[in-house]
């Protein structure tokens, strides 16, 4: 590789990184170092949810040195992201279009945790399906980079090489780093947006995994210990002892499958809830409510 071809890959990163920097705010909303946040149109900025500590005294610092007070829209801990509103309006960056980013590729996690936009570079390490946080809230994509996160990174965006958001990095997880993708950031970010929180339907159990006969049809199951008063599963006459075998036939093995059925599509639906009621299937119909916090 000669020495103009790396003083022109040089020059494309700088370049990328001075497009995305346009976007990128401080964050300032916690007693130490202030985080960063991604403008993400009409007044809005998502940020990382755990930066967020004085919901109350939330201000934003734009690129161009511009300081404004934010209004927390919603926040949701699950995923570790929050919306914030400004009374102006900041420039929007472009958005990796959903599976552009692929292992190998070469990124920049950006930060603005003080008046300078900071960059770290790195690659694409390994990408992540769907999953399921401790919470019930569903990501539809993550990634992991080599890409150093320096404080104040957290709720700053991924970016690709042509300046394009590929996702929102957070240090927030108990896995470590983790990159939300950028299709899963505006799906969360409108329910954040819409309600305040992300949805979560409710039944109303308390359970824990118990090993199943082998006529059950499977091997594990969820024994209710206990069932709320009023909730939807004590309306549908569902009782402690009583064992969960599935949900619309999905079969509910341990509590992330429990959490997994109870997604916000799933509130004010009606739902077919297989049982195992004195060692005979039973099964049951439940109409599922919003949890309220």
């Amino acid at each position: 590789m000669t020495s103009d071809t790396i003083h022109g890959f040089s020059d494309a990163l700088a370049d990328a990184v001075a497009r995305a920097a346009q976007a990128t705010v401080v964050v300032a909303a916690r007693r130490r170092f202030a985080a960063s946040g991604i403008a993400w149109g009409d007044h809005l900025v998502v940020t990382a949810d755990h930066v967020i500590e004085d919901e109350e005294r939330v201000r934003v610092t734009l690129a161009n040195g511009e300081q404004a007070s934010a209004e927390l829209v919603g926040r949701d801990p699950g995923s570790d992201l929050a919306v914030l509103r400004l009374p102006v309006e900041v420039p929007t960056p472009a958005l990796a279009p959903d599976g552009a980013a692929r292992v190998g590729h070469v990124v920049l996690a950006l930060g603005r945790p003080g008046a300078q936009v900071q960059a770290s570079l790195g690659v694409v390490s390994a990408l992540g399906g769907p999953r399921r946080t401790r919470t019930g809230t569903l990501i539809e994509g993550t990634l992991r980079t080599d890409a150093t996160l320096f404080p104040g990174f957290s709720g700053g965006p991924l970016i690709d090489t042509h300046g394009r958001v590929v996702g929102l990095n957070t240090s927030g997880f108990r896995s470590g780093n983790v990159t939300v993708a950028a299709g899963a950031v505006t799906a969360i970010a409108q329910q954040l947006t819409q309600h305040g929180r992300v949805r979560r339907a409710y039944l109303g159990i308390g359970s824990q995994p118990v090993h199943l006969p082998e006529t059950a049809g499977q091997e594990t199951g969820l024994l209710i210990v206990s069932v709320e008063a009023g909730a939807p599963a004590a309306a549908a006459g569902i009782v402690v002892g009583d064992v969960l075998l599935g949900i619309e036939g999905t079969p509910i093995i341990r509590a992330e499958d429990l959490q997994g059925a109870l997604g916000p599509d799933r509130v004010g639906a009606t739902v077919r809830i297989a049982l195992l009621r004195g060692g005979a299937p039973h099964e049951v119909r439940v109409t599922l409510v919003e949890r309220q916090r």
